[in-house]
């Protein structure tokens, strides 16, 4: 099959393949409500955050289909 013929592929299997992200150091809670909020509403995968996030995200969370995803020492350190 060309590419040109391939099928689309529907929005909603693609937003299941994204990682919305906030590594920012200086992400904070509104950034963090709103990812999350965005990543339910669309169906996201996961959102990937600094640790100190990882508990709201889980609670804001709860009951959708996207994880919480973390990282550690990224990016400059920030692990707190």
């Amino acid at each position: 099959m060309s590419e040109s013929t391939r099928p689309p592929v529907p929005a909603e299997a693609l937003a299941k393949t994204i990682d919305h992200t906030a590594l920012k150091p200086e992400t904070d809670e509104a950034a963090i409500r709103k990812l999350c909020a965005e990543a339910s509403e669309y169906g996201f995968a996961s959102v990937c955050v600094n640790p100190t996030w990882v508990a709201l995200c889980a609670e804001l969370l709860a009951g959708s289909s996207s994880k919480v995803c973390t990282v550690i020492g990224f990016p400059l350190g920030a692990t707190l």
